[in-house]
């Protein structure tokens, strides 16, 4: 078995019963051939970076499953046909589990480290450099040099 990562995007204005009917319609198909959905996650109604056959934001959702790889075309043409689906992408994904938690303990070291350097103002211990007084001499225009 395989394991796939998929994300689907319906269009906003559906209701959330669409999305549910989606993802069953999905597991059915992944059921049938012996497979089985490990992890699905709803992020919700965002807004597409640009427009997509007219909409402007998509509810996402993001499947990982494992498969023996004969699904993939099928699920690719439940969603080519589904006119709900504004984009639909699955990839094979060995090593998901893994490339997440380093991302994320990448993210948190990095946390900590900005955390106390942002609380922490910078002291100033120098005095502002004095400046020179204007004189009304200097706002007179200067003549050009002749050439």
């Amino acid at each position: 078995m395989t394991k796939y990562e998929m994300i689907f995007v319906l269009n906003a204005e559906q209701p959330e019963s669409e999305m549910e009917s989606r993802v069953e319609k999905v597991r059915g198909i992944i059921a049938r051939q012996g497979g089985e959905i490990t992890e699905t996650n709803h992020w919700g109604v965002r807004t597409l970076a640009y427009e997509i056959k007219h909409n402007t934001r998509g509810n996402y959702m993001h499947i990982l499953f494992t498969a023996q790889g004969d699904e993939i075309a099928e699920i690719d043409n439940e969603f080519r046909l589904d006119y709900m689906v504004v984009r639909h992408l699955v990839v094979v994904d060995d090593e998901w589990a893994a490339r997440n938690e380093a991302s994320m303990s990448k993210r948190r070291r990095g946390a900590a480290a900005v955390a106390p350097a942002a609380i922490e103002a910078p002291v100033v211990t120098e005095a502002p450099a004095e400046t020179e007084p204007v004189s009304e001499d200097d706002d007179a225009p200067t003549e050009a040099p002749e050439a």
